[in-house]
């Protein structure tokens, strides 16, 4: 590995150094055959590995990847419905306002759960065509079961529309039910930042008043590399995710985040989270934020506490999301079995 920091922040994460010597690469063009196979590789194993029909890779960001999705979404007759309950639905509303889609909105506080009881409600007159939402809230590491809103949707003719940015790459995902879903590289895929990942069942539609930088069905069109793609963020992303799409991989993590899981929950310290997440969203006593980093700093492991929405309530983060050795989670392990005593934290203080 690159160095004897853990990187546990939300992003960028730490890279192997097998993805930093791809980066170190001389370029070679877009319009190759040896790029076109690369491409082809890299996203028919991302197809196969979440089961969807196809898998589009753009240059940009994750926010990108939304931005399309949402051009498509505009194709679908009728309004839709955009769940929220963190920062990042709240973005999808917000992006979704500025691509001019008529929509309603479930929104819950940051951390509380959706209620089935109050959505299914809002689908029976079949006037919502479609569904908009994270899977996992990367603000508050909240995960929404797939299987059931598909399920739920299908029931009552609706199209499921998924930022998958903080699950794809981290945990097994089956997505043939949905009708698209959105990552990014530079998450649970492990690689640099800089690819915007497109997943999709449903054919892309023609868009002739669409930004030609947003539409699907041009990339379609020219075999899906309309535009210049990095040649090294595709090498980059195509050794990732061969190394991070395995059993084993996706076992050690299950395993350690369980014991991550249960140290912080412990000390009462996540009250959003759950074992199966991705995402640790700590919320400590006022004022024990700097402690919490110094400690985190000293052991050797890095977090997220530097995005506004994070500052702004005195919260921080930790992310299981890159590529790991056991050794590296054992590092994680004996950090968080000192955490309480090295900051001042015990459950009891907490909870009086």
């Amino acid at each position: 590995m690159i160095s004897n920091v853990v990187n546990l922040s939300t992003g960028p994460i730490g890279i192997t150094r097998q993805v930093q010597e791809a980066l170190q690469e001389p370029p070679i063009s877009h319009r190759s055959i040896d790029f076109r196979n690369l491409y082809e590789e890299t996203t028919r194993l991302l197809s196969k590995s979440f089961r969807v029909r196809e898998t589009n890779l753009l240059n940009g960001s994750g926010t990108l990847a939304n931005d399309v999705m949402l051009q498509e979404v505009k194709c679908v007759p009728g309004k839709g419905l955009i769940l929220s309950n963190g920062e990042f639905g709240d973005r999808l509303t917000m992006q979704a306002l500025r691509n001019g889609l008529e929509f309603m909105t479930y929104r819950m506080e940051w951390g509380k759960p959706f209620s089935w009881d109050a959505i299914e409600p809002l689908l029976i007159d079949h006037s919502v065509r479609w569904i908009l939402c994270c899977h996992c809230e990367t603000s508050t590491g909240m995960i929404i079961d797939v299987k059931r809103l598909t399920a739920l949707a299908a029931n009552h003719y609706c199209l499921c529309f998924i930022d998958c940015m903080s699950t794809i790459g981290t945990m097994p995902l089956d997505l043939s039910d949905v009708a698209m879903a959105t990552a990014s590289s530079g998450k649970g895929l492990a690689s640099i930042p800089g690819l915007a990942v497109v997943m999709s069942n449903i054919k892309p539609t023609i868009k002739p008043a669409c930004p030609i930088y947003l539409d699907l069905h041009h990339y379609k069109t020219s075999d899906g590399i309309p535009f210049t793609i990095p040649s090294n963020l595709l090498k980059a992303l195509y050794i990732s995710t061969r190394q991070k799409l395995q059993d084993e991989q996706y076992q050690l993590a299950a395993e350690y985040r369980k014991k991550i899981f249960k140290m912080l929950d412990d000390l009462s310290l996540v009250p959003f989270s759950n074992k199966q997440t991705a995402v640790f969203t700590i919320v400590p006593p006022k004022s024990m934020l700097p402690q919490l980093i110094n400690h985190f700093r000293k052991c050797q492991l890095a977090i997220s506490y530097e995005s506004d929405y994070l500052k702004k309530r005195g919260w921080c983060q930790l992310a299981t999301f890159g590529y790991y050795t056991e050794e590296q989670l054992l590092q994680v392990s004996d950090a968080l079995c000192l955490i309480g005593s090295s900051v001042g934290i015990h459950r009891e203080k907490i909870l009086t």
